[in-house]
């Protein structure tokens, strides 16, 4: 399933929910970090854009949650575009 169509409760978990209001980000960001926030379902990643770092949360559940993580790690640097349009296998 690709990351854009995964759901957490119903709902696309792809964007991600930004600290800051930015629509370009998820078009034009970089993946600078991932990491599962411990006993929540939240997964922060950080992004890059315009110079800056930006931090946003996915949510995520126990059925995908491993494999969306590994996903991020290895796909640091990638455009955001490029994230939300691969697949994860669970």
């Amino acid at each position: 399933m690709l990351i854009k169509e995964l759901t957490w409760n119903g709902l696309l978990i792809w964007p991600p929910n930004w600290a800051e209001e930015s629509l370009e980000v998820i078009d034009h960001g970089l993946l600078k970090g991932a990491e599962i926030l411990p006993q929540t379902d939240l997964i922060k990643i950080d992004a890059a854009y315009e110079g800056t770092i930006i931090s946003g949360l996915i949510f995520s559940n126990e059925e995908y949650r491993g494999s969306l993580y590994c996903k991020l790690k290895e796909n640091i640097g990638k455009p955001l575009e490029e994230v939300g349009n691969m697949e994860v296998y669970f």
